[in-house]
């Protein structure tokens, strides 16, 4: 290997360390795509320096700008209805995106999935540079050095001379380190004046080895922390897999929430609309007040209003998932009328709570972080020691007796040198410091687990909680829609035996109704999601799609249940 080695190769070896890496969490499908053609090679630094210290503002003062005043006098309610849907309402050739394809877009496009994923190479590339300093280590210096001495006569002597120095070093794994070098020097008179031309070269071979302070496991500490370091960071990056597919899930599910939201409320505007109708006729026939057909007027004018602010609500929504997704914002797009149809976990407290801590990646790390910490109190101790080191070298020159000796080396004329050296241990505040915040941070990160720990078999009984508390309010929901449906089709076959106010309650309790089965849908499959990401068994394929576990994906899926959005 040269001293330089060349991105391509930095490129293959980083992308084999983040396949080993996954390979060793399980997920060896599931790496970053380490595309290095995408990342640029940078600018030339500007060549005069008001070219980037006095960057341009676009702040125009208050008098150069214009906004143009709309006359309001003029326009129609219909004309404002129309302009406002033509901006919330989907465009008609808006792309049905699936919540796989969104997935699939997110995996490609999405920044905070880009950032994981780079976060993740950052932390291979920091381990080839560590291992780097491990192998062995070429340089070679070159150095030209001209002289010129003035005699008595005030005639200068000039002399060239050169040294090359080529070698290797090797760091040992138990401390210390060994190296090899090759020197030659040279010196060439440029005149006739008092000097000599002359030629050598010499074999350097040392080694510098502690024995007491840097010596033993500790001296490969720094290695030892970035290969675990890369296997935290692989765990950590299937964890953020994990928890952004159930993010997006919870977002996409958001979305058709609220398209069944306006579905729902545009029928209570044509059924609030109906009553009103009803209600005007029975006031024109002197068959009820006045003031209950401004009673039904009213609650259609609420209608309306609260439709146009759940269209407004559902395009901001749609916009920040396409920011989300990393899509252009102004792309038309529309969801499907469904994302999932799980089928419901057979679960209890105790058995969430015991695989939880058995398969949680980031728990996983908690507990080998504290190995960390053992470790580090271990480098400290170290640190309080003596220096004890043992110093061999030795020298094979060449010919001395010759002018120019070229690579005549004479073995039998060797040099060697061994040596022992030792330093008391007379200061060692600042050691001490450090061994004793190491010990601090140890029990630290103990507690740290210990709570995190804890924290985890929270989180676990909650999602066993929470998929019974949604079960339950889709049960309730379902008696609410049933009820509520009933009581309308009740008034609507005796029409005069109720009032305006009736009509319009039952319409609004409806609307409700059928907005808290929605919601009870959504919230079931975000329930069941939420417990396999917590219990560490939600798996997700290269491609982002869900794999589920035995017994779930042997289940009959749950049928889609939901209600068709109105036209």
């Amino acid at each position: 290997m040269t001293g330089c080695e060349s991105l391509a190769t930095i490129d293959r070896r980083t992308d084999e360390r983040l396949r080993e890496s996954a390979a060793l969490v399980g997920e060896a499908g599931s790496t970053p795509r380490y595309d290095s053609s995408k990342y640029a090679t940078g600018a030339a630094y500007p060549t005069r320096a008001t070219d980037e210290d006095r960057p341009a503002t676009v702040n125009p003062p208050v008098e150069s700008l214009k906004v143009d005043r709309r006359d309001i006098t003029s326009e129609t309610a219909q004309a404002i209805i129309g302009r406002f849907n033509s901006m919330t309402e989907a465009p008609a050739d808006a792309t049905v995106l699936s919540f796989g394809e969104a997935m699939n877009f997110a995996q490609q496009h999405a920044s905070e999935y880009l950032t994981a994923e780079e976060t993740y190479i950052i932390t291979a590339l920091r381990l080839l540079i560590e291992e780097h300093r491990w192998g062995p280590t070429f340089f070679n210096k070159t150095s030209a050095v001209m002289t010129a001495n003035a005699d008595s006569s005030g005639r200068y002597t000039t002399a060239l001379a050169l040294l090359n120095d080529f070698g290797v070093s090797q760091r040992l794994p138990y401390g210390g380190e060994v190296s090899a070098r090759f020197l030659v020097d040279a010196t060439e008179q440029l005149d006739n004046a008092i000097g000599s031309d002359g030629q050598s070269a010499e074999v350097i071979l040392s080694a510098n080895i502690p024995l007491l302070r840097g010596a033993g496991n500790t001296a490969d500490e720094s290695r030892t922390q970035a290969r675990r370091d890369l296997v935290y960071a692989a765990r950590e990056f299937q964890q953020f897999r994990r928890s952004f597919y159930v993010d997006l899930g919870r977002d996409y599910l958001s979305l058709i929430f609220q398209k069944q939201q306006i579905a729902n409320a545009d029928r209570q505007v044509k059924r609030s609309q109906e009553v009103e109708e009803r209600t005007v006729a029975l006031v024109t026939a002197g068959r009820t007040e006045p003031f209950q057909a401004d009673l039904a007027r009213q609650n259609t004018l609420f209608a309306a209003d609260r439709l146009a602010q759940l269209k407004e609500n559902h395009r901001l929504a749609m916009d920040r998932f396409k920011l989300r997704l990393g899509m252009d914002t102004t792309r038309p797009i529309d969801v499907a009328a469904s994302a999932f149809a799980l089928p419901l976990p057979d679960v209890t407290l105790d058995g969430a709570v015991e695989l939880a801590l058995l398969y949680r990646l980031d728990l996983q790390t908690e507990a080998d972080q504290v190995r960390d910490a053992e470790r580090l109190v271990d480098v400290a101790r170290n640190d309080l020691q003596g220096d004890l080191n043992l110093a061999l070298s030795s020298v094979v020159p060449t010919d001395g007796t010759k002018r120019r000796s070229g690579l005549q080396f004479r073995p039998d004329r060797n040099d060697y040198v061994a040596g022992i050296s030792y330093s008391m241990p007379l200061d060692r505040v600042a050691e001490e410091a450090r061994y004793r915040e190491s010990q601090i941070r140890l029990e630290q990160q103990r507690r740290s687990h210990i709570r995190f720990r804890d924290s985890v078999a929270v989180e676990a009984r909650q999602s066993v909680r929470s998929i019974e508390k949604s079960q339950l309010s889709l049960l309730i929901n379902e008696r609410s829609v049933e009820a509520s449906e009933n009581r309308l089709a009740a008034i609507e076959a005796a029409p005069e035996r109720a009032t305006a106010r009736d009509r319009t309650e039952a319409v609004n309790n409806l609307q409700r109704a059928q907005d808290g089965l929605e919601q009870a849908r959504r919230d079931l499959q975000v329930a069941v999601l939420e417990y396999l990401e917590v219990t560490g068994q939600l798996r997700l394929a290269p491609d982002g799609s869900l794999a589920l576990p035995r017994g779930l994906a042997d289940a009959p899926a749950a049928p889609d249940t939901s209600t068709p959005a109105a036209p």
